[in-house]
């Protein structure tokens, strides 16, 4: 079993990852990556070890898949994947969802995509989880208008949260539900990571979401 260290080294030598100076700049993410104006740019936050994000490239090959995480040791599996499967319309990023508003312009991303993202159950906590509202006004930035907003999870508490959250910050709730049934939602949402395997028998609690047109 590889170490941490092997892990991180593996990840930095890919090119599949994107890190320091090989992150695109501002409004270049898809002539960078090979992409076209339309091609839609999914970007899946917190997103670990990488078996969605390649799951989403596989699924929609004429669009451009992103998997951010701040662990570069987690990242290293999702570029080993990708390359097994000779996919070029993916990448992924070691960063920090905070920081994104550097690196993306207004509107630039298509679509934001939360798989499983920790819940931080603790109050004190509040601020880390993804939907707080110091990272809502980042992805309404980043988003385009209307853009879509996916979000699976096992947690109850953050499933609620994120749903009022959601709701007071002006996004369209499209559909949500407690327990997501097949035919409910598009083909990505029914991905049974690892964690869903594992547990068993609960359905994902879902939301879909569009973004807040601007004022």
């Amino acid at each position: 079993m590889l170490g941490k260290q092997e892990k991180k080294r593996r990840y930095f030598a890919s090119t599949y990852a994107l890190y320091g100076e090989r992150v695109p700049s501002k409004g270049s993410w898809r002539s960078t990556l090979g992409g076209s104006e339309t091609t839609p740019l999914i970007l899946e936050i917190g997103c670990g070890k990488g078996e969605f994000a390649v799951y989403l490239a596989q699924l929609y090959p004429d669009s451009l898949i992103i998997g951010l995480d701040r662990r570069a040791d987690r990242l290293a599996s999702g570029c080993r994947a990708a390359a097994a499967a000779s996919l070029s319309n993916v990448r992924f990023w070691h960063g920090d969802a905070l920081t994104m508003e550097a690196y993306f312009g207004p509107g630039e991303v298509s679509t934001l995509w939360f798989n499983y993202p920790d819940p931080y159950p603790k109050r004190r906590h509040e601020k880390h989880r993804l939907f707080h509202p110091r990272f809502l006004r980042i992805y309404r930035t980043i988003l385009r208008a209307q853009g879509e907003l996916f979000f699976r999870s096992d947690s109850e508490e953050l499933y609620e949260y994120a749903l009022q959250r959601l709701s007071e910050d002006g996004w369209k709730i499209v559909f949500a539900t407690p327990e997501l049934r097949p035919g409910e939602a598009p083909e990505a949402a029914y991905f049974p990571t690892d964690f869903y395997r594992r547990k068993g028998e609960q359905p994902p609690r879902y939301i879909h979401a569009s973004s807040p047109v601007p004022t």
